[in-house]
């Protein structure tokens, strides 16, 4: 018979024995020193909001900086005009905060630098660019770049989030097919995500700066996150609600307190077709690497009170049986059906912005560049 000592012993035997992610760090440390220079330069391009906006005229940041969540009002705040030209004055300057999980740049970069002995400016570049402007506008941009750091030759994209909205339209939609060797894209809204709607409707709250509908409203970006389909809200009875995102007129039903730009939403919906249409270039290898351990919304409760319900912890007792029809697998903003848009993909345990800080999805990139 076992004592409880020898329980004990054998409890810290197994548990010493597991495989944590500081030990598969390690494993990915040790074998970086075996890896060759890399034949590629490959570019860093993160999701939403990840890049710091810089006011070069008052020469302070107006997003992605401790001060610019504490103060409220700029000059030339993150709006965009609405006079037709697609641009302020506002410049992309870096990446937001520390170097933390929702630094998602830095932690891409940093895992190719630590396990795929990538140099930082050599081998990988970071992308910074204004994520409030469409894909297209944004997809000139790393072209100009990629002709910069490519060393004559092709170069590799890393994706996070949004940022493979704008390498599939330099990719497929402009020069981008000749220039790509590996597309490697994490958690792509590639069929849209329903927290475009959210936004309009629930603004997104940063202590006390605030990004609200109406700013929102000038975003080309967010409107090319909408859904593919755009008749994704429901009702408490389950039947779908006499909405489409991608009418304009049928906004004013959901109570949002902004109403659509009817020509962002227009040329959202051209893009989006356009992106869907045109096949992957045969010279671009892709690789999807997506979560599926969260409940994800698909669709979207809209109750007779007016209220919404956009996460699972958000249903009512007698909302329950909604549950099926409203989420699928995903990492809590990209179900696994828009990641992977028709084709396969990878799938991790993890959330949104976690999936880019593990060890098993760095191993799975390396895999997929190398």
């Amino acid at each position: 018979m076992r004592t409880a000592r020898d329980l004990s012993l054998i409890a810290f035997i197994l548990v010493a024995a597991c495989t944590t992610d500081r030990t598969r760090r390690a494993y990915l440390r040790d074998n970086a020193a075996f890896h060759p220079q890399p034949e590629r330069a490959v570019i860093v391009i993160p999701g939403f909001g990840v890049t710091r906006l810089f006011d070069p005229l008052t020469r302070r940041h107006v997003w992605g900086t401790p001060r610019a969540t504490m103060h409220t009002r700029y000059d030339d705040d993150l709006d965009l005009p609405s006079d037709g030209r697609s641009r302020d004055r506002l410049i992309p300057h870096g990446y937001v905060g520390s170097r933390g999980p929702v630094n998602v740049g830095w932690q891409l970069t940093e895992a190719l630098r630590r396990y795929g002995g990538y140099i930082e400016h050599r081998d990988v570049h970071p992308f910074y660019y204004d994520w409030r402007l469409s894909a297209l506008e944004n997809a000139r941009s790393l072209e100009e770049m990629a002709a910069r750091v490519s060393r004559g030759g092709k170069v590799d994209l890393l994706t996070h989030s949004a940022g493979a909205l704008v390498a599939l339209a330099w990719i497929k939609l402009g020069d981008g097919g000749d220039r790509v060797d590996r597309l490697v894209m994490i958690a792509p809204p590639r069929r849209g995500v329903v927290d475009a709607l959210r936004i309009f409707v629930r603004p997104e709250r940063f202590l006390r700066r605030s990004f609200t509908p109406a700013i929102v409203a000038t975003w080309p970006a967010v409107y090319e996150l909408l859904p593919d389909d755009g008749r994704f809200v429901i009702g408490s009875d389950g039947e779908p609600a006499d909405f489409d995102a991608w009418r304009a007129e049928t906004w004013a039903r959901l109570g949002a307190a902004a109403r659509p730009d009817v020509r962002l939403l227009r040329e959202a919906r051209t893009f989006r077709d356009r992106l869907e249409a045109a096949p992957m270039p045969p010279g671009v290898r892709a690789t999807i690497l997506a979560g599926d351990c969260v409940p994800t919304a698909r669709r979207v409760l809209f109750r007779d009170d007016g209220s919404f319900a956009f996460y699972r912890d958000e249903l009512r007792g007698e909302e329950e049986h909604l549950r099926p029809l409203l989420f699928e697998d995903g990492d809590g903003t990209v179900p696994v059906s828009s990641a992977q848009g028709g084709s396969e993909a990878l799938l991790f345990c993890d959330g949104h912005q976690g999936i880019a800080t593990d060890p098993n999805v760095h191993r799975a990139i390396l895999r997929a560049l190398r």
